[in-house]
């Protein structure tokens, strides 16, 4: 059995999740809370963030 690489089998978020996912990433550099109202709005926004930059903490 072959198991796909991460990117053959993870969908680009719609419209409303990708711009939940924007907003979601704004909030967490502010340091508020974020709220995903739908399971897939989480996994879209779990998925953002193990793609995005890391800033390391001095």
């Amino acid at each position: 059995m072959t198991v796909p690489e991460p990117h053959e089998w993870v969908d680009a978020p719609d419209p409303a999740t990708q711009q939940a996912i924007d907003e979601a990433i704004e909030d967490l550099t502010a340091g508020r809370s974020v709220i995903c109202t739908s399971d897939a709005a989480f996994d879209a926004l779990l998925h953002e963030l193990s793609t995005a930059p890391q800033s390391k903490a001095s």
